[in-house]
Order: structure tokens, then sequence, then C-alpha cells
């Protein structure tokens, strides 16, 4: 039964073949190319590269979490010789940490997506970082679908409309690994393979999706989202005997991950942020969730109409999929579907409903508790129920039949046009600086060149009178195009030269330089925020981000402080920023330090003033 699912004849796996060959052939030319889907165009402008753009499209501010700290720990494990201790920032901190970085100890076995750096310039082992991890994601899930059933042209696309959602796209660069490495484990869990290889593969898959992030978040929300997927879709595989390997192999890994990681999480269990995080359910805004339905609702392409959000902030696991299920689908076949296997999508609705609920309701940490929900914000579970919600559709997708006629294209487009001309209304009640009428009629071309997508799609199926059993994969299509051409614009095409090879010296940049130069420390401490910028082009700078706390450091520049005051400021994950101000400042995640105190006496009155310096 088990190999009729994973193999169903030749047709398919000539299919597979294609895919795997497509799949290989273009992660080949972008790695050609090294191409990389980086922002750091970004942090060369805070730099004083003033022309730095990216090959093709825009690089965003907004992603700083991986412009301003992770590219530029990749720079500084490379320009250290893969040490795993900082050798070029004044804290001289650990490079082992949340995010998997190319340094050299034991853990490399569990990061394929690192070991180019061993074997490729460094421009071309970033591209192949990426280019390994977006292949992990369409293969991994392409793969899980079709072990639920699902056939591989179905499965194929469904895996590419979940990948192009606005979601993942938004937060991928920083985030890939937990998005890209999620399936696999449930993959070999099922593969009808021997338990002397299904052992180690399900331990080593598991470990290589565990330590490429550590961000509990959103681990926690996509784990319960895949066990529901298992006892929903694949109950036949709870044998006692893969239960017996799954136990083995997860004591392996629990094992490894607190022999590496033991003495990091018991530093961070104790920061004050994110130590301290402990939360409640609620809070999650209704037109959000709508967006699951209408993927464009709540935006003008990628800017929020919503207050008080940014452009990832905004975003959920919002695909077509939804909408080409609505409009599309023979409702008797969806009426067999359901009758046909009502536990697989009970179980589905109750993980749904219970995800949900934390969303939505002030759930108490005390009840969360028992799904270790009380680590995951209710705005980052939105991620475990989108990959719920989105998995289980292609599932029960795959069941049914498609009908695509006049009159159903027609409400399809008229959907989409109605939440369209939602949006322009809502603008008009409640009028948002960043977005007028005229942005959404110049800029709201998602909104339209879906559109015209599906009437393409119809038209071909018209066209060459294909037979309805090609519906569902031409409508997919169209959903998966959708995706690529509209969210799929949010990362730029950056090639990963400029990343690694010197940045121009600008006269920022040798300013900087001839202050550390001249310090008797040889650090520089330059008014503003730039994350780990310096570090990663080669130069010690106070201004930083300490993935962990450097209490030791501080509490040498610090040491009148008193030592409640010294925790709450220090102890923290913490973007070092300088500024003229006369004492230590907290916001968010971002520790503002007196910049008096690391300029050499004297020396005070010769930085830059915030104005002209601080971004």
């Amino acid at each position: 039964m088990i190999e009729g699912r994973f193999l169903s004849g030749s047709a398919e796996e000539k299919a597979a073949r294609i895919l795997v060959i497509t799949l290989l052939g273009v992660a080949a030319v972008y790695v050609a190319l090294a191409l990389t889907p980086s922002h750091y165009a970004v942090g060369l402008r805070y730099l004083g590269v003033k022309d730095a753009t990216p090959l093709l499209l825009s690089a965003r501010p907004i992603r700083s979490d991986e412009w301003i700290v992770l590219t530029p720990f990749f720079q500084t494990a490379v320009r250290g010789g893969f040490s795993t201790t900082n050798q070029i920032s004044p804290y001289h901190e650990s490079l082992k940490g949340f995010w998997a970085l190319p340094i050299l100890d034991w853990s490399l076995v569990f990061k394929p997506q690192l070991w180019g750096f061993w074997v490729l310039p460094p421009a071309y082992a970033y591209s192949l970082y990426f280019a390994a991890m977006w292949t992990a994601f369409l293969a991994g899930y392409a793969m899980l679908f079709k072990l639920f059933g699902v056939k591989i042209w179905v499965a194929a696309l469904g895996a590419a409309c979940l990948f192009f959602s606005s979601f993942v796209q938004v937060w991928w660069t920083s985030n890939a690994p937990t998005f890209a490495f999620a399936p696999w484990p449930l993959v070999v869990f099922l593969l009808p393979i021997r338990p002397w290889l299904k052992l180690p593969l399900l331990f080593w898959t598991s470990a290589v999706w565990v330590f490429g992030l550590v961000y509990p978040p959103f681990m926690i929300s996509e784990a319960f989202a895949l066990a529901i997927l298992l006892l929903a879709f694949r109950r036949d595989a709870l044998s006692p005997g893969n239960i017996a390997i799954a136990i083995v192999a997860l004591s392996a890994l629990g094992a490894s991950f607190i022999l590496y990681f033991g003495d990091y999480i018991q530093t961070m269990r104790e920061t004050i942020y994110p130590g301290q995080r402990y939360m409640s359910g609620g809070g999650v805004e209704g037109t959000r969730l709508l967006s699951h339905l209408f993927p464009f609702l709540t935006t003008i392409q990628f800017t929020p109409l919503l207050a008080n959000f940014n452009e990832c902030e905004i975003a959920v696991v919002s695909t077509l999929l939804p909408m080409t299920m609505l409009c599309f689908v023979d409702y008797r076949s969806l009426r067999k579907a359901l009758e046909g296997n009502p536990i697989d999508f009970w179980i589905t609705a109750a993980g749904l409903i219970l995800m949900l609920i934390w969303m939505v309701i002030p759930v108490p940490a005390s009840i969360g508790w028992i799904f270790l929900w009380t680590q995951v914000p209710p705005t980052r579970m939105i991620w475990g129920f989108g990959l719920l919600a989105t998995a289980s559709l292609i599932v029960l997708a795959a069941k049914c039949s498609f009908v695509v006629t006049q009159p159903r294209l027609a409400a399809f487009t008229g959907a989409m046009g109605a939440a369209w001309l939602a949006k322009i209304g809502y603008i008009q009640i409640w009028p948002q600086a960043s977005v007028t009428t005229a942005d959404a009629l110049t800029y709201g071309w998602f909104d339209w060149i879906v559109m015209v997508i599906f009437l393409e799609a119809a038209v071909l199926l018209w066209k060459y009178k294909a037979p309805p059993a090609f519906n569902i994969q031409v409508l997919f299509a169209a959903a998966a195009i959708s995706g690529m051409t509209t969210f799929g614009t949010f990362n730029p095409f950056q090639q990963a030269f400029p990343i690694f090879a010197a940045p121009p010296e600008t006269a920022f940049l040798a300013s900087v330089r001839e202050q550390a130069k001249n310090d008797p420390n040889g650090w520089a401490a330059v008014p503003g925020w730039y994350g780990s910028l310096f570090s990663g082009i080669g130069i010690a700078a106070i201004n930083h981000t300490l993935t962990a706390p450097a209490m030791g450091f501080f509490r040498k520049v610090y040491p009148e402080m008193d030592s409640a005051k010294f925790n709450y400021l220090f102890n923290r994950y913490a973007h070092i920023s300088l500024k003229n101000v006369p004492a230590p400042e907290v916001r968010a995640d971002v520790l503002i330090l007196p910049i008096s105190r690391f300029l050499p006496a004297g020396n005070e009155n010769n930085s830059r003033d915030d104005e002209g310096n601080s971004r």
C-alpha cells in the first residue's frame, strides 16, 4: 500500500525525473551566477556605497535580520577562517548560536547547506547555501504531498504555491532553514525503507532541521502542523516499528542538541530578552486571517494597509489555492471526498481550530504550555496554521475533480475584483499615510495579474480541449505562477560577489578605519545603528549585534552600575547602537549606549552628529 502511494506507475516516475532534473538544472544556473536573495545592497548603502543595487528587483530595508546581521555573520565567519569565535569584533563572542554559520566544529555534519564553503569560493558557496534550501523546500514538500497520496504534478505545484506564499517569501532570507528542512523528517518517517536505514536518516534529517535554525516560534508551530498532517492522512504509518525508530532517533537528536547547545540555551534562558518571553494567546486581527482567502487584501503589493504593521508582520501563508478550490471544484466530488475520509478532515479541522483559538483568543499561558505554545507568539502561529491549511487543502483537492466554465471563471474574477474594491473603500474610510487611492490604482497590479493568469489558463484548457483530469494541474499551475509573479518579487536577485569582496573605500569607511587605527584598543565607535556590518567587512567596532549577552565586556565599561540595572540592560540579545545620550537606553531589541564611553579622552566632540550618520 505504501509503495503504491510513493510510486504509482511509470508516468509518475517519468514526471518525477523531469521535475528533479529541472530543479537541479535551475539550481545549477543559480549557483553558477552566484545569485542569492540577500538584501545586502541596503547594508552597502549604509556603508556609503550609494549606487549599490541588486542584479534584479529591489533590496528592502525591512529584512534587516538578514542584511545587517545574518549576512555579515557569514562574512565574519569566512573572514575569520571558519573559527567558532568572532575574530573581528571587540566582544570576541562565540559564533555558535541559533543561526547555522560556516564554522568548523562537529555540528557541521548536520549542516549540509554550508558544506560548499569548504570547496567553493565564498560567493558561490553562499549562493549554494540558498539554492540548497529552496531546492530542499520544493522537493521536500512535493515528496511529502506525494506520500499523502497526491499525484506528482499536483504535489510539485502545491509545493511551489506554498513556497511562493507571502509568509514564506517575506521571512525567507533569515529563516530559510526552518522552512526548508521541516518536511524531511516526516518524509523519511513515511518512506518504505529498511529500519537500519530509516533510523540514521530520520536522526540526521531531524538534526539538519533543528541545527539549521533554532527559532522555537516557527519550529514548534510547524512541528504541530506536520504532526496533525501525519495523524490525519497517514495513521497507517504509526506502526510499533516506526514509532520505536522515531523514539530512538529523537532521543539521539535530543542528546546531540543538548551536547552542542546546552551552554547556549542556559545562557539565553536567563536573558531578559528573549529568555523571559512567555506568551499567552490572542491578538491576531481577523482581517489578516481573511487574507488567507484573499491574498492581497491587506496590502498594496507589499505595503501594509493596516496601521502598526510592516511588510513582514502583515504577511500570512496566502496562496490562490483556497479561491481555486471555492470557484472551480466540482462540489459533488468534494462532498464525496469529505464523506469518504471524514476522520482525516475532522483531525485537520481540530488542529486548525486549536491554532486559530491560540491566535485570536486570550488563552492563558498555563493552557498553551501543553503544546509548548508559550514560546510561540500568536502572530508566529500563522506559519503553522497556514502550513496545515495549505497542505490539507492540497491533499483534499487531489481527491476532487475541477470544472472550468465561464460562470466559474466569472465568479473567481468577481471575488478578486470585489476584494480589490474593498481595499479601495478601506483606504477611503481609514486613510493611510503611506498608501493613497492613487497608489492602490497605480501599484495594485498584484490584484489584477492573477485574473489574467487564470483567464489564460482557462483559454488553454478550452483551446486544446484538455480532458477534465488536467483541470487541477492547470489551475494549480495558475496559482503557482500567480504567487511567483506577485509575492515572488519580494526578494531580489543579488549576486554574492559584492558581499564577500572588499567594499569600495568610501569616505565614510575611510573615516571609520582611521578611527579604529588610532584608537588605543583598535575599536571604532560610530554614531548610529549598523548591526554587524562592520564586523562583516573586517572592522572591529563597538556597533554590533550580540546574539548572546557580553556581560563581561560591558561590566568593564560600567563597573559602577548596580547589578539589577546592569542585568536589565546587558543581559539580552541586542543591536548595539551608539548615540550622544547621557546613559544607556533600551528600545525593543536595540541597546543605545553613550558614544562618549568608547571614545578616547578629548575626542568626544569629534564624532559625527547623530543626524548625519545615524541610520
